[in-house]
């Protein structure tokens, strides 16, 4: 993970620990940027970009004039939190598996719709450390997992941002069982062709190979 993606975590974790132990309750303006990065010696980006996140999620709300405050909270958008990092079986990684060929088919078609090239670049960024990091699988695995989250952040839907928020841990499970189970070849060459079907605005052939990565990488850990 890059210092950047550590930092925006830790500030991310912060936020919700104070939301969580209801010591900012709803309608409280939360401490400004400014006085956040001090506090935990991170960057103002870093900052800004774990709010964005929150309020992407509905946790946060920019208020004009007010600053930033916390959202009347919903049980689902603490889900994330209530629920521990879990280990999964062999079967439900395959069910992850076929919940994902769904999820991320459509996932690539609102990317393709609002994705720009600053997005299209991070994903050239994750699959160049894939190919990296290809005998290394703590990291490996990493940014296999960053390179789905950029396609779900791209699509610019809050919804789906906040299923992918959601699932973040067991995605991550996912993704380091298929390292091992599956080998590293079958997502390098789907991303591979992912990015130029992408590049060349080819929504329908991205969106079927993004579907076909998945099926093969199931039919690989059923044999």
């Amino acid at each position: 993970m890059s210092q950047e993606n550590s930092a925006t975590e830790k500030v991310y974790e912060y936020i919700m620990e104070k939301i969580v132990s209801n010591e900012w309750k709803s309608k409280t303006r939360i401490t400004s940027e400014i006085q956040l990065a001090s506090d935990l010696n991170v960057s103002r980006i870093s900052v800004r970009h774990a709010l964005e996140k929150l309020v992407a999620l509905g946790i946060l709300e920019k208020k004009r004039g007010s600053g930033t405050v916390v959202n009347e909270i919903k049980p689902s958008m603490l889900l994330k939190n209530l629920v521990p990092i879990i280990t999964l079986s062999e079967n439900d990684v395959k069910d992850i598996l076929e919940f994902r060929i769904q999820f991320e088919y459509g996932n690539i078609k609102m990317f393709m719709k609002n994705c720009g090239q600053e997005e299209i670049n991070k994903l050239k960024n994750h699959y160049e450390d894939m190919k990296l990091n290809y005998d290394n699988p703590e990291k490996y695995y990493l940014y296999d997992f960053y390179f789905h989250q950029e396609i779900a952040i791209g699509t610019k839907n809050p919804i789906v941002i906040s299923i992918n928020e959601i699932l973040q841990s067991i995605l991550k499970y996912n993704m380091k069982q298929l390292y091992h189970d599956v080998g590293p070849d079958i997502a390098l060459h789907y991303h591979e062709q992912i990015l130029k079907a992408i590049e060349k605005g080819d929504t329908e052939m991205a969106s079927l190979l993004m579907v076909r990565h998945l099926e093969e990488a199931l039919e690989n850990l059923v044999e």
